[in-house]
């Protein structure tokens, strides 16, 4: 069973057996809690998909890296380097079906609030030496593409830049709900019982977050984060999909309608 390994400075690494699906985040709802500041409350997941594993960033504000690029969705190979953050993550395919260990990273907060990574140094935290990297031609080209990329996504305010699509929506046809319709502004939105929910599900026994819906330059995508997801009576069994307008989503006994704008 393949696993995911947190390098850590100074303890012992800590590994984790991806069975179905490892979310990576902040906040105490995840499998792999990072509780730094340049994470996002929910910040990656890694899911198993047939014989392959795939990384998938959730819309987070520092971006997730795979060997130093920054990737939204990638099919990971054994010994990738996933940086989240500040934190270097190695994935192993070969490894045996051992129970993997559950642990946090060290705690640095920021008073619940994500900070924006000067890029140089999120690059710098990329790859183990530095000096080396600064004096590669090649990889220094790909830090300028990585930069870029920050510069544009936060444009001239340092703020992240709102990207090219309409706002949706999320309206209740059925089953209990604070509000009648929820505005998908964000670049990501949860349904579950965590009080980090757009979508809030009331009910001791529901699954903190069932569902993460991400927003990109093409739309929505809709991913299963935990317990039984329906889209238009279907299970969300691929643990994406690609929202589109009129899409019904069912979720721990809540009935929600997908449109693509207000």
């Amino acid at each position: 069973m393949a696993k995911l390994i947190l390098q850590c400075e100074d303890r012992a690494p800590q590994e984790y057996a991806v069975e179905k699906m490892v979310t990576i985040g902040r906040l105490a709802d995840n499998i792999v809690v990072l509780d730094h500041s340049s994470v996002s409350s929910h910040h990656a997941c890694v899911f198993s998909d047939g014989e392959q594993c795939i990384v998938e960033d959730l819309q987070s504000t520092n971006g997730t890296f795979v060997n130093g690029r920054r990737v939204a969705r990638r099919t990971l190979r054994n010994g990738d380097v996933v940086v989240v953050g500040t934190h270097k993550i190695v994935f192993d395919q070969l490894a045996s079906a051992e129970s993997g260990v559950r642990g946090g990273a060290d705690s640095i907060s920021n008073n619940g609030e994500t900070v924006f990574l000067d890029n140089r140094t999120l690059i710098d935290k990329l790859f183990i030496d530095s000096d080396t990297y600064r004096k590669n031609e090649a990889l220094s080209a790909r830090l300028t593409d990585v930069e870029h990329h920050a510069t544009s996504r936060r444009g001239a305010t340092g703020q992240p830049a709102a990207e090219s699509v309409d706002i949706g929506v999320l309206r209740v046809l059925a089953g209990p709900a604070d509000q009648t319709m929820y505005r998908l502004e964000k670049h990501t939105s949860l349904i579950g019982k965590a009080q980090s929910s757009l979508v809030r599900l009331q009910g001791w026994f529901k699954p903190s977050v069932a569902v993460a819906i991400t927003r990109n330059r093409q739309g929505y995508v809709a991913t299963l984060l935990g317990g039984s997801t329906c889209i238009n009576s279907q299970p969300l069994h691929g643990r994406r999909h690609e929202l589109k307008d009129g899409d019904v989503i069912e979720v721990s006994g809540l009935v929600l309608a997908f449109r693509a704008k207000e």
